[in-house]
């Protein structure tokens, strides 16, 4: 099961909250998974939707509302090999729902798009709830925080995003094709979006991903920096040991100071150690001393090489 259908599961399992958030969660519901027919000037609507908990929690809303029982039939998608769920409201209650929900208007079809005017703010985390259930989704986080909500009409997505926007989840709309999709990517206003409407145990989902990320990352940035350090010091032993080849060759060792014969044969003779550690070798009281008389033979190398042609 996707992370979408699991958060749907758990959503849907919440309480019912009284009629003007169970109004405010339909209408959002029927704007993003409803349609309307019109059949001999009769009206009916129908509610679609691939989630079987989805189509439970819209039976409950149209009965707690309208003491309504809904039609229900469940079919399979030959494209997607899933099953698609049905829900019907007859001729006879489709009228009131539709105005309710305000899919159209008292003067007929013409589309509302939009919740009521001055929502209260549990209204508007119903109204939410009900646009995710209906045309919502959420990619899985352990690869991106992603959420989305997929709308037909722009009017309606442009209301989405306001609300999203007034419960302070930072929020954007872009059209794809033919619809409208208002998305978050920001981790925090995800998880506060689904506090709101109270899937709890994705919530702990994704702040165990979160804490998993961010142990992974702190590791990745250590073990980088260490094989940065490492892959520093060994081109740097590389280059000085070339040096003292040179020396070796074109001068002899036997013709350096004795502080630096000495600094060279502990390089020659331990290729892989850090300047802490040659220092600790010599009885040095610093790196700096030897990394000074390093540089001093890779000066004499470059000159013995000038000098030679």
């Amino acid at each position: 099961m996707s992370f979408s259908s699991t958060a749907k599961g758990e959503i849907c399992r919440a309480e019912l909250q009284g009629e003007c958030c169970e109004l405010s969660e339909l209408s959002a519901l029927m704007h993003t998974a409803g349609s309307i027919s019109i059949s001999g000037g009769a009206m009916s609507l129908r509610i679609d939707t691939e989630n079987a908990a989805v189509a439970r929690r819209a039976f409950l809303l149209i009965k707690s509302l309208y003491g309504v029982h809904t039609k229900t039939q469940m079919h399979t998608n030959q494209l997607k090999q899933n099953h698609i769920y049905s829900l019907y409201i007859d001729p006879a209650n489709a009228r009131m729902v539709a105005l309710d929900t305000r899919l159209i208007g008292q003067e007929g079809l013409f589309p509302e798009s939009g919740p009521s005017p001055n929502m209260s703010r549990c209204c508007k985390i119903a109204f939410v709830r009900g646009a995710f259930l209906g045309g919502g989704s959420i990619t899985n986080p352990e690869k991106r925080y992603h959420m989305e909500f997929v709308c037909s009409q722009q009017e309606f997505a442009q209301h989405l995003l306001n609300i999203i926007n007034e419960l302070e989840c930072p929020a954007k709309m872009i059209q794809r094709s033919k619809y409208h999709v208002v998305y978050l990517k920001e981790s925090d206003a995800i998880v506060t979006l689904l506090t709101m409407m109270g899937a709890h145990s994705s919530i702990l989902k994704i702040e165990n991903i979160r804490v998993m990320k961010s142990v992974r990352n702190s590791v990745n940035r250590k073990v980088n920096c260490e094989t940065g350090n490492l892959s520093k010091t060994v081109n740097a032993s590389v280059r000085q040991q070339e040096s003292i080849e040179t020396i070796r060759q074109l001068m002899g060792l036997d013709k350096l100071t004795p502080a630096l014969r000495e600094v060279a044969k502990a390089r020659i003779d331990n290729p892989n150690a850090t300047l802490e550690e040659l220092a600790a070798l010599l009885g040095a009281p610093s790196k700096s001393g030897i990394n000074h008389k390093l540089r001093k033979l890779n000066s004499i190398a470059q000159q013995l090489k000038s000098t030679r042609g």
